[in-house]
């Protein structure tokens, strides 16, 4: 992919002015510092399931694989144990074709418009599949060891006209640690009208159950928003204290989203329990009426996925929007209510 370059015209005080605005109507976002240069010591590509340029990130701990054919992060486990993000056997080693606009392999992808915006971007004028400006395709990628040691990969992606922004994702595992840390930055390199959001989603097969925060002065009804569909089964949500549980019933489909500003949520598969954190400084409205991360389960699809989301900002050329995600992974609950499950994820979400 190309990427684009900023505009000459566009001056320092312009740009700073724009962010003003953008601050005074409620909106933080920051002019884009110098490009950062990659360390001289690099992690070479392999080969993985078929495809022949994916990074590896590795300590003690915890294991990653990202794909930059894919885009995605499509595996992270404990040192050899099971990887809880979905990935399609049928689907390993291919890569997406212009015939599919969204390539539902699963793992782990960030989308960087909000999916309100996408019929605005469609032919058919519909929010689903991604509109073709947002289909799945390769991303850039470098790999290095850092000076403290952290192994890091910065996948990035240049969207042409009407977007015109990079987005990049910087993953980071550091030595002995438990945790992945993600970087998230989108950067404006032209004008546009469209607004760019930090949207994580991260695909989990076969998930028993998904945890949300709840927020005492939630906007929403117990604190948790129907998205799609009906309410979801009866019986399957259970209200815990400051969090809510879904369990997953068999032939349900549900989107259920939380106002919480403690911005985390989890999911057991199996043994392991999947607990995700993003943290920004930006401020300003959250998509689907102000929903900080949502659930949409499918057990017809054999899977759930956890997503984070960052405010909307209407980018000015030469600004960004950034957000840093943290993915923890630790053993669920061996015998225990759905409260108990609540209570172990709020306590690894916000450790």
């Amino acid at each position: 992919m190309k990427k684009h370059s900023r505009p000459a015209s566009l001056s320092v005080s312009l740009r700073l002015t724009f962010a003003a605005l953008l601050l005074c109507a409620g909106l933080l976002v920051t002019a884009a510092p110098p490009a950062a240069t990659v360390p001289v010591n690099p992690i070479l590509p392999a080969d993985y399931l078929g495809w022949t340029n994916a990074f590896r990130l590795q300590n003690e701990q915890l294991e990653a694989v990202i794909v930059p054919a894919l885009g995605r992060l499509v595996w992270l486990a404990p040192a050899g144990g099971a990887s809880p993000l979905r990935m399609d056997a049928n689907l390993q080693g291919r890569t997406p074709t212009a015939e599919e606009p969204f390539f539902n392999i699963g793992g782990d992808w960030l989308w960087p418009v909000a999916q309100a915006r996408w019929p605005a971007l469609s032919e058919n004028k519909s929010d689903w599949p991604p509109p073709p400006v947002l289909a799945d395709g390769p991303w850039q990628c470098s790999a290095w060891i850092d000076a403290d040691d952290a192994q890091c990969a910065r996948l990035t992606r240049a969207y042409g006209p009407p977007l015109n922004m990079v987005a990049s994702r910087l993953f980071r595992l550091r030595p002995q640690s438990e945790e992945l840390t993600i970087h998230q930055r989108i950067e404006r390199t032209a004008p546009s009208d469209i607004p760019v959001v930090l949207w994580n989603v991260s695909q989990i097969a076969n998930a028993q159950q998904i945890i949300l925060p709840t927020d005492p002065q939630s906007r929403f009804p117990k604190g948790l928003k129907t998205l799609m569909g009906g309410k979801p089964p009866r019986g399957s949500v259970k209200k815990c204290d400051a969090a809510a549980i879904y369990t997953v019933r068999p032939g349900a489909e549900t989107k259920l989203g939380s106002d919480s500003p403690r911005a985390w949520i989890a999911a057991t598969k199996d043994e392991t329990l999947i607990v995700e954190t993003a943290v920004t400084a930006a401020t300003g409205a959250y998509p689907d009426g102000g929903c900080v991360v949502e659930v949409y389960s499918n057990s017809g699809l054999g899977y759930s996925e956890i997503e984070t989301l960052s405010p909307e900002a209407p980018l000015a050329p030469g600004t960004v929007l950034e957000n840093t995600l943290t993915i923890r992974l630790a053993p669920a609950p061996a015998v225990s209510t759905p409260c108990d499950v609540a209570t172990a994820a709020q306590a690894l979400a916000e450790q």
